[in-house]
């Protein structure tokens, strides 16, 4: 449920339109960025989980990707990550999650905006909005939550996965809204040398 996300972090991809120069593609630092979601339970507690796996870029073009391995959910509780994987996210099936966004007509400026992207998750495919907060720091393009996303379980199939976990758990409610909040930071990557063509 992470997702996305996710999500979202593509939006990143805006800032390379903000120059009219060619720049260099971005990659998606995984040590320094961070995605995280909050399950609800019992109607009113709220635990927080990550995910450790994203990778992800920004193209020159203005296409922006976001990959979440969901087999690396983690929640501090090993059999709570293992029933995620097996009877929420069906991993075997559904390995990732994917966020994409497309910039390349109408290009964002630094700051806080508002920008769609469409989340891939557990088979389908759903347009969110995003508030973002988009920074740069020398070579490292930012992307920062605002606001909360808010999935909702049921939009992407995962409500028969909530109550499965809930009944093994034993609990009398999990949340279908799952917040999302994020932090992502992509690194410039040095321009090709491209030789010129010959004569």
């Amino acid at each position: 449920m992470q997702h996305t996300l996710p999500f979202i972090c593509n939006t990143v991809l805006s800032f390379a339109l903000l120059s009219g120069t060619a720049m260099a593609d971005w990659a998606l630092n995984n040590q320094q960025s961070a995605l995280y979601f909050v399950s609800i339970k019992k109607d009113h507690i709220a635990e927080t989980h990550t995910f450790k796996t994203l990778s992800g870029g920004i193209t020159k073009a203005g296409q922006g990707s976001l990959n979440i391995d969901l087999a690396s959910v983690s929640t501090n509780i090993d059999i709570r990550d293992q029933r995620m994987r097996e009877q929420l996210f069906d991993t075997k099936k559904f390995a990732m999650a994917s966020v994409s966004v497309d910039l390349s007509k109408t290009g964002v400026k630094p700051g806080i905006q508002t920008v769609n992207v469409t989340l891939d998750l557990h088979g389908v495919k759903k347009e969110i909005p995003a508030t973002v907060a988009i920074t740069e720091v020398g070579n490292i393009v930012q992307v920062t939550t605002v606001a909360p996303i808010v999935l909702n379980a049921a939009d992407f199939d995962l409500a028969a996965g909530l109550t499965a976990l809930r009944e093994i758990a034993g609990l009398t409610s999990i949340s279908n809204a799952v917040p999302v909040t994020f932090f992502l930071s992509f690194v410039k990557q040095a321009e090709a040398n491209v030789p010129p063509n010959p004569a």
